[in-house]
């Protein structure tokens, strides 16, 4: 009997503690689903708003660029329409609903206007042979040979040749420049060279010529030009006188009367025949009877002469 008892009592003590364990058990998954739950609510929230933060920042973004275009579009029709107003207060377009003008007079005035124009046309003279002169005529200040130059005839009868070219050149130095050893001149031909490039078109060849009474050799090794004597720079006795200049573009033609002086007499320089006595009168009184050159000169260097 009291064997049977304890069996009772032992599993009723069984019992109780298998219900304390469900109730515990019960507990637990609860509170996980309270904690899952509210897991879940916490980061579906932050993912909606996240999202919609986006979708602002987006809608501002887009807002923004439509009213940045519609800003550029506002001013360019500002600036177009500005410039259309322009034109037309240019062209007078305004003078009509200002000044109710009758069409006929508006005509008349419109002929006087052109009237104006063409009169101000016909006052832009062509410019006169001096004022010609002024600007061209000291381009040919550098081309000439003397009459006691071996090349003179050649000169006046328009054959521009190299030796020829090369007298001009050592022409156009100040001679005080020049290296002097004991009884002759020493020219660097570098020097010699820049200056032959400035008065010619022709490209530059080294050779020996004459100058005057006076040889220049040229001394390949020493890059120079050597004269047998000092230099001695005579005086001119050809005169010259510019008869027409014409200007065509970066080509300009200027032509000259030419005589020889010696003994107040004037010559022709080529056939050394008597013209006239000469009191520094007007070459182009004579001019039958002188020397005509035509000096063509490109971007002011001579490119050619002509008789």
């Amino acid at each position: 009997m009291a064997r049977k008892k304890k069996e009772e009592v032992a599993l009723i003590e069984t019992k109780s503690k298998s219900k304390n364990i469900l109730l515990e058990e019960k507990v637990d998954v609860e509170s996980i689903k309270e904690e899952l739950k509210n897991y879940v609510d916490e980061t579906v929230d932050k993912k909606f708003f996240d999202e919609l933060e986006k979708s602002n920042k987006k809608l501002v973004r887009e807002k923004s660029k439509k009213i940045f275009w519609k800003n550029i579009i506002i001013v360019i029709l500002l600036l177009i329409i500005g410039f259309l107003l322009y034109l037309l207060y240019t062209n007078n377009y305004f003078d009509r609903f200002f000044n109710r003008q009758d069409p006929i007079e508006e005509k008349i005035d419109t002929n006087k206007k052109e009237e104006k124009k063409e009169e101000k046309k016909e006052e832009k003279k062509e410019p006169t042979l001096e004022d010609l002169k002024k600007e061209y005529g000291s381009l040919i200040d550098n081309y000439y040979v003397t009459d006691k130059s071996i090349y003179l005839s050649d000169f006046y009868e328009g054959k521009l040749t190299n030796d020829m070219m090369m007298y001009m050149t050592i022409n156009s130095f100040d001679f005080s420049t020049f290296t002097k050893e004991e009884d002759y001149n020493i020219i660097k031909e570098s020097t010699f060279k820049l200056m032959y490039e400035k008065l010619f078109e022709e490209d530059y060849k080294a050779e020996s010529f004459k100058f005057d009474d006076n040889k220049i050799r040229y001394v390949k090794p020493m890059e120079a030009y050597m004269s047998e004597s000092v230099l001695v720079r005579y005086d001119n006795n050809i005169k010259r006188e510019i008869k027409d200049i014409k200007v065509d573009g970066r080509t300009v033609l200027i032509t000259t009367i030419e005589g020889l002086v010696k003994d107040n007499k004037l010559y022709n320089i080529v056939t050394d025949e008597e013209v006239t006595d000469y009191k520094d009168e007007s070459l182009l009184k004579y001019e039958n009877k002188l020397n005509k050159l035509t000096y063509v000169f490109r971007t002011n260097k001579l490119i050619s002469l002509s008789k």
